[in-house]
């Protein structure tokens, strides 16, 4: 199994999971501190494509708005993963109208896949109704 350190997501020998970060030196107790939704957040940036699809859903299941844009640039960074950036469209789904929530559907009609910019633009039509 392969582990990563949590912030930088270096990768890390596992018997060296519960020591700081070589890299950047953080240790599990101070990831462990930071809120939940943020850690999820920064998990969108996670090299493994299974570990952002956890964090998508999960957020798409909080409904917190200030994921929205996060989920936007994670579908424009990986943008050869049309499954992915049609879960972010559906996890924006569930999320109330907001600001944000409008800014990522933007972002998201300027994604390569005609998949993804079409049911942003079809959602962002609906207007969270």
């Amino acid at each position: 199994m392969q582990f990563y350190c949590p912030v930088c997501f270096a990768e890390i020998a596992e018997d060296q999971q519960d020591a700081p970060c070589p890299v950047c030196g953080v240790t599990l107790e101070e990831w462990r501190r930071r809120d939940y939704t943020d850690r999820l957040i920064h998990a969108l940036r996670h090299p493994n494509p299974e570990v952002r699809m956890g964090a998508i859903i999960s957020l798409g299941n909080r409904r917190e708005p200030r994921a929205a844009v996060p989920l936007a640039e994670c579908a424009l960074a990986h943008p050869i993963d049309v499954v992915q950036a049609l879960a972010i469209v559906e996890a924006l789904r569930t999320i109330e109208p907001s600001l944000e929530r409008d800014r990522a559907l933007d972002l998201l009609a300027n994604h390569p896949a005609r998949a993804v910019h079409w049911a942003a633009a079809q959602e962002k039509a609906r207007g969270g109704r």
